[in-house]
């Protein structure tokens, strides 16, 4: 029977999933219009490739930095606040670091670039502990969602840097604007998302009896010594760099990344220089990269509901596989189409669940996730740099091999994310008093415990 604790809870897990929603939506909103404005921003400084590439070092090396720290970050503030801190942080930051490109001054810039890609990564993490608590209060797959309203936000700046960049607006005014517009956008959303990064795990008193006086044995004092055994494990400093699983998580989601990060930034080129496509059709590929990646995303709750974590990454792999293969092999465009909407598709879920997968524990989730995004961004931001190596000795299109062997990896050790084993309530036990509670058998957060 839903009490109505029960249905106040199940109203304040919608309300918390839908301002994450608008958090992913508004973060992604807000990396993109920067990466929109980078051909103006060059034009106007006149910068070279490399020049441009040292500013982009800059912000993934922050980015990284902020991951290192986001674990401590997020425990210390909690989601709710760090991503107020967070998106303040990067309303500054961005919005300077436009301003002093415009003004000539490229080195203060580049701090504050860096102070950014901080800002952003910590959020990001921080975003990601709160949504994946959401879901597991929820009860229902929503990561992928999550994620899909970020991509959404990316390809709308997208839109809006062209507009911008039409109408002949300065880059440090859209910025500004912008991200004043984020800032209002996200602290009104963090008013329904709880500070918390997990449901507490109250235990009674040690005190307070509720049942018959038991008969203390031998075999019951061997458990309980054992149990305090556990408990002072438990207490001892947990890192996520130890545990197996979390790594291999961590893997399945760098994959998975890699793939996503190569098609951004190799994707046209290789079927430019491979193929002779046009730049207008290797653009309009690579939009349809995007595009079936977004989608896909958008049915992920459904998907993960229907078919489970195992064999949608499973699935996934290899529609990854297959997608890069075709593209490799077959020099035709239709193949290369397929191949990138495939391609697409397939790596749609591997951060999103993997996500999900390193928060299934409640007492580590911040850690783990911290842990598993950091794995991820570092093969996002730096695998792409790998492959152009490789690109420029074999070819761009050779150098995609890589990425199957990656995927090939996810297909293996997908069965490592699997859903943590539900546990039905226990029926209350006589003389305990607790009969028309509900018992206290039932597992907090929409029932999963691991």
């Amino acid at each position: 029977m839903i009490t109505p604790n029960d249905a106040l809870r199940a109203r304040a897990a919608r309300r918390w999933t839908l301002g994450v929603l608008v958090v992913f939506a508004l973060l992604g909103t807000g990396f993109g219009s920067w990466l929109s404005r980078l051909p103006a921003v060059r034009d106007h400084l006149g910068a070279t490739t490399i020049e441009m590439s040292v500013f982009g070092l800059t912000l993934a090396l922050g980015s990284l930095t902020g991951l290192i720290f986001s674990g401590r970050t997020v425990t210390w503030l909690g989601p709710q606040r760090t991503l107020a801190v967070g998106i303040v942080g990067q309303a500054i930051a961005m919005p300077a670091a436009a301003s002093l490109f415009w003004i000539g001054a490229p080195i203060p810039a580049a701090a504050c670039l860096a102070l950014f890609g901080i800002m952003f990564a910590t959020s990001d993490v921080a975003m990601n502990v709160s949504g994946a608590a959401a879901e597991r209060e929820l009860g229902q797959p929503r990561m992928p969602l999550f994620h899909a309203a970020y991509s959404l936000g990316s390809v709308s700046s997208m839109g809006i840097g062209a507009l911008m960049e039409t109408l002949g607006v300065p880059v440090p005014l859209h910025l500004s604007a912008l991200f004043v517009l984020l800032l209002v956008g996200v602290l009104l959303a963090l008013r329904v998302v709880p500070n918390a990064a997990q449901a507490s795990d109250v235990e009674p008193h040690a005190s307070v009896h509720t049942g018959p006086i038991p008969t203390v044995t031998a075999a019951d004092q061997a458990a309980a010594a054992a149990a305090q055994a556990a408990r002072a494990a438990e207490r001892r400093p947990y890192s996520p760099w130890r545990d197996p699983r979390i790594l291999i998580i961590g893997g399945i989601a760098m994959s998975m990344s890699l793939a996503e990060g190569t098609a951004s930034d190799w994707l046209p080129l290789a079927l430019t220089d491979g193929r002779g496509f046009a730049n207008e059709t290797a653009a309009l590929t690579l939009g349809a990269f995007f595009v079936s990646m977004t989608l896909t995303r958008v049915a992920g709750s459904w998907l993960l509901g229907r078919f489970g974590r195992v064999h949608v990454l499973r699935g996934g792999a290899l529609l990854v596989i297959a997608g890069v293969i075709l593209t490799i092999l077959v020099p035709a465009t239709w193949a290369s189409v397929a191949g990138a909407v495939l391609w697409g598709i397939g790596c749609a879920f591997g951060f999103p669940v993997g996500i999900s997968a390193a928060a299934d524990n409640p007492r580590t989730a911040v850690r783990d996730v911290a842990a598993v995004s950091a794995i991820a961004y570092t093969a996002y931001l730096l695998g792409p740099m790998l492959i152009g190596f490789l690109g420029e000795h074999f070819g761009l299109l050779q150098a995609f091999w890589p990425l199957v062997a990656f995927a090939v990896f996810a297909l293996v050790f997908a069965g490592t994310a699997r859903e943590p084993k539900r546990v039905d309530p226990a029926p209350p036990g006589p003389g305990t008093g607790r009969e028309s509670a509900g018992g206290s058998g039932t597992a907090p957060s929409g029932g999963i415990t691991r």
